[in-house]
């Protein structure tokens, strides 16, 4: 009995480890890509994860809306986000339209979504905004 007791907490413990996608929350962006572009993105999805901060950071590119999220996450369920939504767009907003302009341009939508305590998500990227950063970056 006792056996089998630990043969599922242990099912139940590592099929739960082995979920590490995270689904974006909703957005209301719409829009479309050229179809090139649309399966290069595709293949972000497929990116390994990379460390960041002590966390990781993976991608999420939804084809049928054209958005592409990049999910920060918290290595602890415990640990919470230090860092505030405005600040933080300040901050990454210049990067991010530098690295995706090409792309913005032609449709696509960027956020970022840092996952876990504290969470919040960014606004999504669009030409507009991305003037408007980085106009300001360079003053």
């Amino acid at each position: 009995m006792y056996r089998k007791a630990s043969l599922v907490a242990a099912c139940v413990l590592f099929s739960g480890c082995m979920t590490t996608q995270l689904m974006p929350p909703a957005s209301d962006f719409a829009s479309q890509v050229p179809a090139k572009l649309n399966e290069q993105l595709k293949r972000l999805n497929d990116e390994p994860a990379v460390p960041f901060r002590g966390g990781m950071q993976t991608f999420h590119y939804d084809e049928d809306t054209a958005l592409l999220t990049l999910i920060y996450r918290l290595p602890n369920p415990r640990w919470t986000w230090g860092i505030h939504q405005a600040e933080t767009e300040a901050e990454i907003f210049p990067k991010l339209c530098k690295n995706f302009g090409a792309a913005i341009d032609h449709g696509l939508g960027v956020r970022a979504w840092f996952a876990g305590n504290g969470s919040f998500e960014t606004e999504v990227l669009t030409p507009e905004i991305c003037q408007t950063h980085l106009a300001s970056a360079k003053n």
